[in-house]
C-alpha cells in the first residue's frame, strides 16, 4: 500500500493513522516494524533501503516519511535532484510494505504528490466547515451524553475554527468539568478561550515579560493558526531589536517619549516596550538576540545537513529559554 494523507486537519489525519495501523496489526508484530522519517533530511536510498526490508516475525511492515510534499513545495520536477526517482521506488514497493507520507495541505501540481498519486492512494483532511463542523460535534457530544445548547455548539465551532482536535479537546474539557449540566455559551466562555484571541503579539508579550507557561501556551496556539517558525523568529528579533533600544534609553533616564521617538512607534506601542524593557539591562537584551540568532543558525544547520535543530524544535526552546530566563 502507498498512502498519502495530507491535509491541514491533523487531528483526522491522525485518526486515520491509528485507524491503519489497527486493521495492519492483528498480531500485534507492527510495534517493531514501524519506521519514521522526517523528510527534511531523508535521503532516497534512506527510504529504499527501508522499504525494501522484509518484515520481523510479523506480516507487515509501516514506512512512515513525515514533510516530503512541503520540502519541494516550491520547485518543479527540475528541483526534485534524486528524489526524481521516487516514481521508480513506489514502483518496486513490495506487498508486505504499508509507505505512508504525511503533509500538511499540498496543492495537486506538488511535484512529490504527483508521483504518490500516479502509484497510490491520496486522501486529503481539509478543516470542517459550518454544518460539517457542527455535525461532527454532534456526533461527539452524543458519544459522551453531554447536552449543549446550539448557542454553545455554535461558538465551540467558532472557536476551533473547523479544527476537530481543538473541537474533540474542548468536548472532553466539557465532560470533565460540566458534570452533566445542560452546557450554555457561558460555560464555553469559562472553559473554552477564544483561540482567534490569541496572535503572535501575545507571544511576544509573553517571551519579553518572562511569562513562561504563557509563553508555551501562546505558542502552541500561534503555530495551530498558522504561524511558522521564519516569521516567528523574525518577530521576536523585532521585538528585542526594540527592546535592546529602549533598554538603553532607560538606562540613561529616558521615557515613553524618548522611546517612541528613537522606534517611531506610536504611544501605546512605546509604553509597553518601556515596561517591558524596565525588566532588562542593555546587555540582557543584547544576549536574547544573539540567542534569537543563535536559534536560526541551528534551523539553517539542520537544513544543510550539518547538525543543528528542527524548526519546530529551536524554536521550542528559544521560547523556553528566553521565556524563563531569570
Amino acid at each position: 500500500m502507498i498512502l498519502l494523507l495530507c491535509g491541514d486537519d491533523r487531528f483526522a489525519r491522525t485518526e486515520a493513522l491509528v485507524e491503519l495501523r489497527r486493521r495492519y496489526d492483528g498480531d500485534g508484530s507492527l510495534g517493531n516494524n514501524t519506521v519514521r522519517f522526517e523528510a527534511a533530511r531523508l535521503r532516497l536510498d534512506d527510504l529504499r533501503r527501508a522499504v525494501g526490508a522484509a518484515p520481523f516475525l510479523g506480516e507487515w511492515r509501516l514506512v512512515r516519511v513525515d514533510g516530503l510534499c512541503a520540502r519541494f513545495q516550491r520547485g518543479g520536477r527540475r528541483g526534485l535532484g534524486e528524489w526524481e526517482g521516487l516514481a521508480e521506488l513506489l514502483g518496486e514497493v513490495p506487498p508486505s510494505t504499508l509507505l505512508v507520507f504525511t503533509d500538511d495541505a499540498t496543492p495537486a501540481r506538488n511535484p512529490i504528490r504527483a508521483q504518490i498519486a500516479a502509484a497510490g492512494e491520496v486522501r486529503e483532511f481539509a478543516p470542517l466547515r459550518g454544518e460539517e463542523a457542527l455535525q461532527w460535534l454532534r456526533g461527539q457530544v452524543r458519544e459522551r451524553g453531554l447536552q449543549l445548547t446550539r448557542g454553545a455548539a455554535n461558538a465551540l465551532v467558532e472557536r476551533a475554527a473547523g479544527d476537530r482536535g481543538a473541537l474533540n479537546g474542548a468536548v472532553e474539557k466539557i465532560e470533565l468539568y460540566a458534570e452533566g449540566a445542560n452546557v450554555d455559551e457561558e460555560i464555553i466562555d469559562m472553559l473554552v478561550p477564544r483561540r482567534r484571541n490569541v496572535r503572535i503579539f501575545d507571544l511576544l508579550d509573553a517571551v519579553a515579560e518572562r511569562r513562561l507557561a504563557d509563553a508555551m501556551q501562546a505558542l502552541d496556539a500561534v503555530r495551530g493558526s498558522g504561524e511558522d517558525s521564519p516569521r516567528i523568529l523574525h518577530m521576536l528579533a523585532r521585538q528585542y531589536r526594540q527592546i535592546v533600544i529602549a533598554s538603553e534609553i532607560v538606562e540613561q533616564g529616558g521615557g515613553q517619549a524618548e522611546i517612541a521617538e528613537a522606534l517611531g512607534s506610536p504611544p501605546w506601542l512605546a509604553r509597553r516596550v518601556h515596561n517591558q524593557a524596565r525588566a532588562y539591562r542593555p546587555e540582557q537584551a543584547d544576549r536574547a538576540l544573539e540567542r534569537i540568532l543563535e536559534a536560526d543558525a541551528a534551523i539553517i544547520a539542520y537544513r544543510r545537513d550539518e547538525g543543528g535543530l528542527t524548526d519546530d524544535l529551536a524554536v521550542e526552546l528559544l521560547v523556553a529559554d528566553l521565556a524563563g530566563a531569570a
